[in-house]
């Protein structure tokens, strides 16, 4: 089987780390998997998802411009080319991930007599934009696929889409084993403190202000514990500095940054992780990457969050600033609860969010398609 996925970015973000693993573990699998996306401006020092696909083994092609900001040209180059290249290559199924790559197939698949079948990938955390145009792509689609059962179940009903073409795809993740060290001291905490670890982009509509009005309430309950927030935003001071401030926990809130090298060290150090919103992809990566660390994580009701944390088990749903302060410490001071949510969390990850699961699912969805042809 020929599967062409086609990402309109070069940045490493948004949607880009789980497009180019699933290929990689396709790749593995054993399908012709080449991933199309648009080429980098020269010399840009930091990862780009060319640099990655040649990393990690995948056939990747930047012959075509899929470039989301309007150029009539790049437009009109990628309609004439993009389904004369899939049908001279033989490709079964263009599998399409963001808005443009998908408008931009359909419409060059539309005038082809033949050709593969168009798949696309829901990585947006709150489903589908709902519009007449989104519906017309989709009856022009022969598969959608989601991460969350929630959004594929809302975009099903969004646009009528039929629910045996649909799949929903476990998400994957790469169970760090190496080894970390305790960076307490690096970041001000007290060998006795305990920390609530936070990470994401930190832009204002990520639930912030939920967080640390939560973590003031906590403060005011218990003593010992310090928030840690990882990342980093054009948008800090109204997102973190200025609430902080305003609830004057500047001394109780550590502010760490971006992290790369020692990211895992900084997981590794957390004693609690909390996330109430997923970030632009839709799949909270962050939050997976701590509960295979072993470290419980209190997250809200929305979007994918509650499929990803157990309620109870690996840790708590939750839906305001009470719930969330009266739940982080319940887990904070009881360290049998917070070990045992832990080990939990770490045998979920290993469980559910393995690759080759996922790169299994996504081929079995393919033949499926392949079995009921074209819309």
């Amino acid at each position: 089987m020929k599967v062409l996925h086609l990402l309109s970015d070069w940045k490493w973000t948004g949607a880009s780390d789980p497009v180019v693993s699933l290929c990689e573990h396709l790749t593995l699998a054993g399908l012709e998997i080449q991933l199309a996306f648009r080429k980098a401006p020269e010399n840009f020092p930091e990862k780009t998802v060319g640099k990655e696909v040649v990393k990690r083994g995948i056939n990747g092609y930047d012959e075509f411009r899929l470039s989301r900001y309007f150029s009539f040209k790049d437009w009109v180059f990628d309609l004439r080319s993009i389904s004369r290249y899939a049908i001279k290559e033989g490709f079964h199924i263009i599998h399409t991930h963001l808005n443009h790559d998908h408008s931009i197939a359909a419409a060059s698949l539309f005038a082809a007599s033949r050709g593969p079948l168009l798949v696309r990938t829901d990585h947006k955390r709150d489903g589908l934009d709902r519009g007449f145009a989104m519906k017309r792509l989709l009856g022009r689609t022969d598969g959608l696929m989601a991460y969350s059962r929630k959004i594929l179940a809302k975009d099903v009903e969004n646009f009528g889409y039929p629910g045996e073409r649909t799949c929903v795809l476990p998400p994957g993740i790469t169970i760090y084993t190496g080894t970390t060290q305790d960076l307490r001291s690096d970041l001000g905490v007290g060998p006795g403190e305990k920390i609530v670890g936070v990470i994401g982009r930190l832009k204002p509509d990520r639930g912030y202000d939920l967080i640390i009005k939560a973590f003031k309430l906590l403060r005011d309950r218990i003593d010992g514990v310090k928030l840690v927030i990882v990342g980093r935003s054009s948008q800090i001071e109204e997102s973190i500095v200025k609430p902080v401030a305003a609830l004057g926990l500047q001394g109780d809130v550590v502010l760490a940054g971006y992290r790369f090298d020692d990211y895992f060290s900084m997981i590794s150090t957390f004693d609690l992780f909390v996330m109430m919103r997923a970030g632009s992809d839709g799949t909270a990566r962050a939050l997976r990457e701590v509960l295979a660390a072993g470290k419980p994580a209190i997250v809200s009701d929305r979007g994918m969050l509650p499929e990803l944390v157990d309620d109870g088990r690996t840790g708590y749903v939750v839906s305001d600033e009470k719930q969330l302060a009266r739940r982080m410490e319940e887990v904070l001071t009881q360290d049998t609860l917070r070990a045992t949510l832990g080990d939990a969390a770490r045998r979920t990850a290993v469980e559910r969010w393995d690759f080759g699961v996922q790169a299994k699912r996504c081929i079995d969805f393919y033949e499926r398609l392949l079995s009921l042809g074209r819309r």
